[in-house]
């Protein structure tokens, strides 16, 4: 499966702050063991400085015995030159100590350093993957946005928020082949408006979208659950109903969509004159399939237009 960029940008990303604290873990890790390799070194030089202080000790011994017997003086000054020999190497070994401690305390300060760098860039990291997954997120989301809008509106119609041709279409497929299945019925509805020529020369474009808008809330409120209506051209909409149970109560269903066009109860959809010309098929007794269905229920609007304003028309033929 193909990630989208955003993704990769962040596998890529995390990738590389997961090698950089790795980097930056080994380089504290290495920074302790050299610490600790100082402390050791530094232990083991302690040793002869120790020994330096026995040996001074024990010159002071011989000392005191040079002053018992004159044939072991003479040993007793040699021993007290060795010892004082040993005490000038043993200040030498203290001095050398310091350096190392201090040393020892530099490479501590580097360490301490270190550390709180690592740290800092940890932090950084975090922020940088949450500000980055963030970014993604974000982007995802208005992609999908982006996408729902542009689906509603490849199927939907812009001004009067209905589906559009396409959406019928597939959708009165898919009721046809649930109706096949079930042994059901699915009638279609084209239902024409008049006038609105006359509206658009009187009031402009916007009036007629305003015209168009009103008839579309009109018929949804006039239909009934479970049926689909569509605006199909500039003046044409269509409805689909499942499981109509007969003729009788299609030409029902068209006698009051019509009626709402100019009911008395809401105020006049404009000053002049408006109708519709509605013709209506029957699945399956006018064709088998919604190309079919479509072609009929068309085919009877266009005879209820010749038949005159407000006229119905069952399968071409007008009522």
């Amino acid at each position: 499966m193909r990630l989208p960029n955003e993704f990769r940008v962040i596998a890529a990303f995390l990738a590389g702050a997961i090698a950089l604290a790795v980097a930056a873990w080994f380089v504290v890790a290495s920074g302790e063991g050299y610490v600790d390799s100082v402390t050791r070194l530094d232990a083991l030089r302690q040793v002869p400085h120790v020994t330096a202080e026995l040996s001074s000790t024990t010159a002071g011994v011989g000392g005191a015995t040079a002053g018992v017997g004159g044939a072991t003086a003479g040993v007793g000054g040699a021993t007290a030159g060795v010892g004082g020999a040993a005490a000038g190497v043993g200040g030498a070994t203290a001095a050398q100590a310091v350096r190392i401690r201090e040393a020892r305390d530099a490479q501590y300060r580097h360490l301490d350093a270190t550390r709180q760098a690592a740290a800092v860039f940890a932090a950084l990291a975090v922020v940088l993957g949450v500000l980055a997954c963030g970014h993604a997120v974000h982007g995802e989301r208005r992609r999908t946005k982006l996408a729902a809008q542009f689906a509603m509106q490849a199927n939907h119609d812009p001004c009067t928020g209905l589906p559009n041709r396409r959406f019928f279409a597939e959708w009165l497929s898919y009721a046809i082949a649930h109706a096949r299945r079930e042994r059901g019925h699915v009638g279609v509805l084209f239902i024409a408006i008049s006038g609105t020529t006359t509206v658009s020369e009187l009031h402009g474009r916007e009036a007629i979208d305003a015209l168009l808008i009103e008839i579309a809330r009109r018929f949804r409120a006039a239909s009934r659950e479970g049926d689909l209506f569509a605006r199909l051209g500039a003046t044409e909409f269509a409805l689909a109903t499942p499981n109509a149970r007969d003729g009788r109560q299609l030409a029902l269903l068209a006698q009051r969509l019509r009626d709402q066009l100019n009911e008395t109860s809401q105020p006049p959809l404009a000053d002049t004159p408006i109708g519709a010309s509605i013709g209506i098929a029957f699945f399956p007794e006018d064709a088998n399939d919604s190309a079919g269905i479509m072609a009929a229920a068309n085919a009877a609007m266009y005879a209820a237009r010749r038949a005159g304003r407000n006229h119905l028309a069952f399968n071409a033929l007008a009522a």
